[in-house]
């Protein structure tokens, strides 16, 4: 379903986006627990509103800059408009997940995502994996310190998402992109996750458009033990 989903929504594309630059992988540790830190995500408004600025820029250089110096608006193709604005309702959508638990090993992950589906990768020796089926092209694995899951369809659209790890450990930061090329440039928004104990976690938040953020008392025993088939933690080697 997710994969028809994107499909459906954009349709005449012809050209393939750009292959992942892979570097020599650095594996960062992100197992363990994670919750959306709201004050650090990106605006969705401000990020359409420059994504539209530059495009009425560059129509403007087009055009030798005559309207864009006057002030005047530069028009932009409304088919092209309407495309930026479903590729951004598209990343925020897939983007909304609140809290992750992701378990790791040296040459597997499990990224588990409240209310959606779970990011699974094996780790190849070189770093990337791919795997095809009739819908898509989906590629997982280490572009440096980043870990990454894309997913290429047929039609030219290109769904990624980067996760990176702050330098202290307690931070991530999920990069989900868009691409097409019925748009001049990619969609991406930034979403940021703060390390948290599960086991003390009194308050469960969701982020709402008529109250801002909502929280509610937990029902979940503050004190559980560990599951018997817990995964060890993850030693980093180098490779």
């Amino acid at each position: 379903m997710f994969l028809l989903a994107i499909a459906g929504l954009l349709t005449g594309c012809q050209s393939q986006p750009g292959e992942i630059k892979a570097r020599k992988a650095l594996r960062a540790d992100f197992s363990g627990n994670w919750e959306m830190d709201y004050s650090l995500n990106d605006s969705v408004e401000a990020k359409l509103d420059a994504y539209f600025y530059r495009m009425r820029r560059s129509l403007s250089r087009q055009a030798d800059g005559r309207q864009f110096e006057t002030g005047r608006a530069v028009p932009i193709n409304p088919g092209t408009a309407q495309t930026v604005l479903a590729m951004a309702q598209f990343v925020e959508k897939i983007s909304r997940v609140q809290v992750m638990e992701i378990e790791q090993t040296y040459t597997d992950i499990r990224v588990d995502r409240e209310g959606t589906f779970s990011l699974n990768c094996h780790f190849p020796t070189q770093g990337l994996e791919q795997t095809n089926n009739p819908f898509a092209t989906e590629v997982c694995g280490w572009d440096g310190h980043q870990l990454v899951f894309q997913l290429r369809l047929p039609e030219g659209l290109l769904v990624q998402q980067r996760f990176s790890l702050s330098s202290g450990g307690d931070q991530i930061n999920v990069a989900t992109t868009m691409i097409s090329d019925r748009a001049p440039e990619p969609f991406t928004l930034n979403r940021s996750y703060s390390r948290f104990d599960k086991r003390n976690r009194g308050f469960t938040c969701e982020q709402t458009v008529q109250k801002g953020k909502v929280c509610t008392l937990s029902s979940e025993p503050e004190d559980l033990p560990p599951a018997p088939d817990a995964p060890k933690p993850m030693i980093m080697n180098a490779d």
